[in-house]
């Protein structure tokens, strides 16, 4: 029996329970003060708020809702807003916050909270101009200037990002996450030494600050130290050891040291996949026929852009047999081009998925049937690889964009060839593998119309040996290598081009580096990223490249080959170092191009630049070579991957 002398619960009663955490007791008590008032308005939205905190979204919703229809306050609006936000309404949430702003329309936070939806909804100019007032309202806004300068790395406007986050510092200086930021930033600008000197500042002030230490990590292996890299990335780890994609970072950075090898890279994805692979495997609902009809193929990835998994899915997309797929892009780069709009144009489904978790994106791709979801990304950076662990399609697969296993055990198929992947080396792989019959890279030939040049050398220069390749690639042995190059052509110089040698501090490095072999400072030459145009016009200014080792040329190979430039490789002892050396027996150009060792390496390249009539005739003939090959024969190449997917799709 109740004691009707005990004091009826208060709306305080309540709140104290809900901020206590004691959410049963305090869904009770609103219920009760709503029994005994039905237009309690503010009960009304604290129940609603509850709800939603604890995952009831609809019951949230509904009943901030009706304490609106009670009374209007700003409180109500921001909360509703929320809580359509957070069961994916963004466009109600919208109207919430409009709302809002009627009330109070000199809020700096509901402007930035403006911001914060325009951004989501990929309204990029509207989402500038809300964190801009929510500036202008409370001048020195960190938030704001935060999310503007991340915004305007999102549209490629890093100057505009750079400015942001310094004036977010110059508000707050102690402030971690703008330091941080502004490393970013920098990194993008090639300012390497600035943006490693940014991120240490973040981790004066904030140790454990993982991000920062996982972006210094990529910074210093820009610089080519590749060690300090490793270290940094464990550091992030030690901080937050569910980080995968500083566990990516370590599986990354480890293929282009000499001392890993591929048991090395399996340990590690195995131990990505225990500790940081994110949800277990969940089984996917659908049921796996052999109907006749076009299978449904999503492709993930972070570079559906003027990136190496761009050019070379751009021809295959577009090759596809819609009798055999259907094929759907889940894009998760925010960066967008005209690439981008070709990947586009030839997928028939896409789905921009930037921002949005991996449930959701799980749950996406569910609704629209995937047969087989194919990874682009592996462990590069920004990969989704923890939404494959949620399996959300009956058969996953990698390809492309990696070069290793992923460690994942829910990736059912790696495709790969013999050349990149030899029989006997499945072993270190957790995928089954399939081996296409030719390369298991298709190369679209560029939309930049650069005509191959003659070879310099026979206008009476020295001879131009060409790297273009990434400063990690550049390791101690590969300097090493191309010194024995060096002094065995005394007369030869070395044109490397990278984004990385716009650092000044990199390029002395480096050459501290061949000075040590006795490589004057005049024979090399560096420089860093130009667009694509100008890149192919300066292959026309080298007359053999050189490939490093033990992770050697990929897009750089195949662009060089386009380009009338022989690529002398060193045949790896790991996939990454097999890309350019699957190219050149796929054009029949192996016994001529790759060594079996340092000495026949150097061996080879001193026989290529003796001939300079036979060099100048291959550079003539190069180009028709590869156009005529299984290398840019998009339509062979499709529907061997096709064959590829219905094979898996049939295997139980």
């Amino acid at each position: 029996m109740t004691d009707s002398r005990s004091p009826r619960p208060s709306l305080t009663d309540a709140l104290t329970l809900h901020n206590d955490g004691r959410g049963d007791e305090a869904e009770r008590t609103y219920r009760q003060i709503l029994k005994r008032e039905p237009r309690n308005a503010d009960a009304w939205h604290l129940l609603g708020v509850l709800q939603s905190e604890r995952g009831d979204h609809d019951a949230g919703i509904a009943s901030i809702r009706t304490a609106l229809s009670i009374r209007e306050a700003l409180e109500y609006h921001l909360n509703l807003a929320s809580a359509l936000l957070d069961s994916g309404r963004v466009d109600e949430a919208l109207g919430a916050l409009m709302a809002a702003l009627r009330l109070e329309p000199d809020r700096a936070d509901i402007h930035f909270r403006l911001g914060n939806l325009f951004r989501l909804q990929r309204r990029p100019n509207e989402s500038v101009a809300a964190y801009r007032q929510a500036i202008a309202l409370q001048p020195g806004f960190v938030e704001a200037l935060n999310n503007l300068g991340s915004l305007f790395l999102e549209v490629g406007q890093t100057d505009a990002a750079v400015a942001a986050f310094t004036d977010a510092i110059q508000a707050a200086p102690a402030n971690a996450q703008s330091h941080g930021n502004l490393g970013y930033a920098l990194d993008l600008q090639d300012r390497l030494g600035e943006a490693a000197a940014a991120h240490r500042v973040a981790l004066a002030f904030q140790p454990d600050f993982a991000l920062a230490w996982s972006n210094l990590g990529n910074v210093l292996k820009g610089q080519g130290h590749l060690e300090q890299a490793i270290a940094a990335y464990r550091s992030a780890l030690t901080h937050r050891p569910d980080f995968p994609m500083a566990h990516s970072n370590v599986l990354m950075a480890q293929h282009y040291l000499p001392e890993c090898g591929n048991a090395d890279f399996l340990a590690a994805a195995r131990d990505w996949a225990e500790r940081g692979g994110g949800e277990l495997p969940v089984a996917a609902p659908v049921v796996r026929d052999d109907q006749p009809r076009p299978l449904r193929i999503g492709y993930v990835s972070s570079d559906f852009n003027s990136h190496p998994v761009g050019y070379f899915l751009e021809s295959v997309l577009r090759a596809h047999d819609r009798k055999a797929v259907t094929a759907y892009g889940y894009a998760n780069n925010g960066r967008t081009d005209d690439v981008t709009e070709s990947l586009r144009a030839a997928a028939d489904g896409w789905r921009p998925i930037v921002g949005m978790g991996d449930a959701a994106v799980a749950d996406l791709i569910r609704r629209d049937g995937i047969d087989i979801l194919v990874d682009l990304s592996g462990h590069t950076g920004n990969n989704r690889l923890t939404l494959f662990a949620r399996r959300p399609a009956p058969v996953q697969v990698s390809w492309l964009g990696y070069f290793g296993t992923t460690g994942l055990p829910a990736m059912d198929w790696i495709i790969a060839d013999r050349h990149v992947l030899p029989p006997g080396e499945e072993r270190f792989f957790t995928e089954k593998v399939w081996r296409l019959p030719e390369s298991y890279l298709c190369f679209t030939p560029p939309a930049e119309e650069v005509a191959v040049g003659p070879l310099p050398a026979l206008s009476g220069g020295s001879v131009t040996l060409g790297a273009f390749h990434n400063r990690a690639k550049i390791t101690r042995p590969t300097v090493a290598l191309w010194a024995q190059v060096l002094t065995a052509l005394p007369q030869a110089r070395l044109l490397l081009k990278s984004r990385e040698f716009a650092d000044y501090g990199v390029r002395q490095r480096l050459r501290d580096q061949f000075a040590a072999h006795g490589i004057a400072p005049n024979r090399l030459r560096m420089e860093g990223k130009t667009p694509r145009a100008d890149y192919f016009n300066s292959l026309n200014r080298i007359d053999l490249a050189l490939s490093p080792f033990p992770f050697g040329g990929g897009t750089t190979t195949a662009e060089s080959l386009w380009m009338g430039v022989p690529v002398v490789t060193l045949r790896g002892d790991r996939w990454a170092g097999r890309i350019g050396v699957s190219f050149l027996e796929t054009l029949g150009l192996a016994e001529q191009l790759v060594a079996d060792s340092p000495e026949d390496y150097v061996a080879k390249t001193a026989a290529l630049v003796g001939d300079l009539e036979a060099l100048a005739a291959l550079r003539a003939g190069l180009r028709e070579r590869v156009r005529q090959s299984p290398l840019c024969d998009a339509p062979a190449f499709a529907r061997s991957l096709e064959e590829a997917y219905r094979s898996m799709w049939r295997e139980p």
